[in-house]
């Protein structure tokens, strides 16, 4: 199915809009204002790191249940829903008087952001034809980097000119003003190979989410695609001490991190066109590679540029899994549920990255240093890819479409 270009360009620039808005959710964006959250509210580092843990696992499981709208309701009014809500995360940041406010708002924005926004996004850029959803995806996730490069620098401007409250009811406005606005008018012009329209027979038999659970294949699969959340979290949370044990300062060590997007937008792109040739299935299983070289090279070699190289490999990792993952959920499972599919997944990310920085700390606490930490990450990974190797990543129908075939048969 030959797909207009224009259709493929604006549903890329929904899906791009939608990835970049999710930045108002993330990690590294609500991190930029903790020094003055503290502040304000007299709270300590692990004050603050347990509010927006309890946040993030609310926010973790109300997305399995929200996510999964996407595939019952209209574009539209999903769309509308969750600009709304984050814009109103975002004003809510800007009220906040308690701790207990604090975990609404770290809430709100997680679910909306982090959660939500990107999900919208990645979602419909992979419900174009299989010819062109690799490309879409890879093309629609830049959303992701872009965030990472253009609202720190702009966010902590904006902080030190008008204020940090000040600054959540700006972004606020610009969700609803720009963003919001324009995903609607982007909407009009998308016209997807929607679940409806689908004549092929994965689509045709799609698996639901309870099915999806019940397949001993995505608990062999499931390993594999939720560790780089838990250990790349960890990483960067803990990245200060890591630095340290590997005798660079912080400056030095986190300047790597212009690697970390560089890459991940590159190999991105690249992975994209390279799932429309091949597939998400073939390509996923190696997508760990590069994060497990990464930490193998930061145990066993200390140089100027380990930063960047270390960087660039857990980017490329990031890069390669978000089209490839992408496919290989709708390769399995088909597109009927994949919203609820997806919302599954996402959520069991999310936990992931509550449950790495924690695992870490513990770990470090109890006296285990970081070269091992890193060599335990890396057999683990090897582990996890070997059990992916291993696991059948073609389609077959759901176990009620095979009852009916083999019913069929008999009669």
């Amino acid at each position: 199915m030959k797909l207009p270009e224009k259709t493929l360009a604006t549903t890329v620039v929904f899906g791009f809009l939608m990835t970049l808005s999710s930045g108002f959710g993330q990690t590294f964006f609500i991190s930029l204002f903790n020094p003055q959250l503290r502040q304000t509210f007299a709270l300590s580092h692990g004050d603050i790191g347990g509010l927006y843990f309890l946040g993030t696992l609310l926010s973790a499981v109300t997305v399995i249940w929200l996510g999964k709208l996407i595939d019952h309701l209209s574009l539209r009014l999903y769309t509308g829903l969750v600009t709304i809500g984050l814009a109103i995360a975002c004003f809510s940041m800007s009220v906040v008087n308690s701790a207990l406010t604090l975990i609404l708002s770290f809430f709100l924005l997680r679910l909306f952001g982090q959660g939500l926004s990107g999900h919208t996004g990645v979602t419909t850029a992979s419900r174009v034809a299989a010819g062109y959803r690799g490309r879409c995806v890879s093309l629609s996730s830049l959303g992701f980097s872009t965030a990472e490069i253009v609202l720190p620098l702009t966010t902590l401007l904006l902080i030190s000119h008008v204020g940090w409250r000040q600054t959540w009811q700006f972004y606020a406005f610009i969700e609803i003003l720009l963003i919001a606005c324009v995903a609607q008018l982007l909407i009009g012009k998308i016209e997807l190979k929607n679940k409806k329209s689908v004549s092929t027979d994965i689509d045709n038999h799609s698996w639901n989410r309870l099915q999806v659970i019940r397949d001993k294949r995505f608990w062999q699969i499931a390993p594999a695609l939720f560790t780089p959340p838990i250990i790349s979290t960890a990483l960067f949370f803990h990245q200060q001490s890591l630095a340290s044990s590997k005798g660079y300062t912080l400056t030095q060590w986190a300047a790597g991190i212009a690697a970390y997007s560089m890459a991940a937008v590159l190999t991105s792109l690249t992975t994209g066109v390279l799932v429309d040739r091949f597939s998400g299935a073939k390509l996923v299983r190696l997508y760990l590679l590069p994060f497990t070289l990464a930490v193998g090279i930061a145990v066993w070699f200390t140089f100027p540029g380990l930063p960047l190289v270390y960087y660039a490999l857990v980017g490329a990792t990031v890069g390669i899994g978000t089209p490839s993952v992408s496919a290989l959920w709708l390769e399995l499972y088909g597109a009927s549920h994949i919203g609820a599919i997806r919302a599954l997944t996402h959520a069991c990310m999310v936990f992931g990255t509550a449950l790495g920085p924690a695992l870490f700390g513990y770990l470090l606490d109890a006296g285990v240093n970081w070269d091992n930490l890193l060599i335990g990450s890396a057999v683990w990974m090897v582990a996890v890819t070997v059990l992916l190797m291993r696991t059948d990543l073609t389609y077959i129908p759901p176990p009620s479409v095979e009852k009916q075939n083999a019913a069929s048969i008999n009669s």
